[in-house]
């Protein structure tokens, strides 16, 4: 089960079925579909299938949780995040998308801060470190990294399938010891 989480402004929970037009909305956006795996066309079946069968069966597997991103107070589907378990022992990967409605309002950075300290929290997920896979040319995937204590100076490198093609992309790290400081 995808635990509740709460920012100030923001409430993070699995997605439901009020969100499919939503998320069809923002995975249509070509920004989205620039830079995130997803089909191509994004249809309403692929936003069904995502909160009906995707999210419950990463709940239910233990490979990765999906929080769906709204303001506390209700309203349209911001974005969504996704902790993925690595194949390295205690290591998930982290990424996320936004609805372009809601971008420019640091809500990605609230959500990507409180689902980070919730997966390296050992009462959380218990995760030991996370990953964030930036596509050079993403500046803004990369920014929020960053501002959410991700560092990208190690150098890890490794490649991507996105649409078809394969890219060179940069890992950064975010560990248990780095939240809070």
């Amino acid at each position: 089960m995808t635990a509740l989480l709460l920012t100030a402004r923001l409430a993070l929970a699995a997605p439901t079925e009020d969100d499919i037009p939503d998320v069809v909305d923002a995975c249509q956006d070509p920004e989205t579909q620039a830079w995130v795996p997803l089909p191509s066309p994004y249809t309403r079946e692929s936003a069904e299938f995502f909160v009906r069968s995707y999210g419950p069966h990463g709940a239910a597997s233990g490979r990765y949780t999906v929080w769906a991103v709204h303001l506390r107070d209700g309203g349209r589907l911001l974005g969504a995040l996704e902790v993925r378990a690595d194949d390295a022992e205690g290591v998930a990967s982290l990424g996320c998308w936004s609805g372009p409605w809601a971008r420019g309002n640091g809500y990605m950075r609230e959500a990507l801060g409180a689902v980070a300290r919730f997966a390296l929290d050992p009462s959380g997920l218990g995760f030991d470190q996370l990953n964030w896979v930036y596509v050079p040319g993403n500046e803004a995937s990369r920014r929020l990294a960053v501002a959410a204590g991700f560092r990208f100076d190690e150098g890890i490198l490794t490649s991507v399938s996105l649409h078809g093609q394969t890219r060179e992309a940069c890992v950064g790290t975010l560990r248990r010891d780095d939240v809070g400081r």
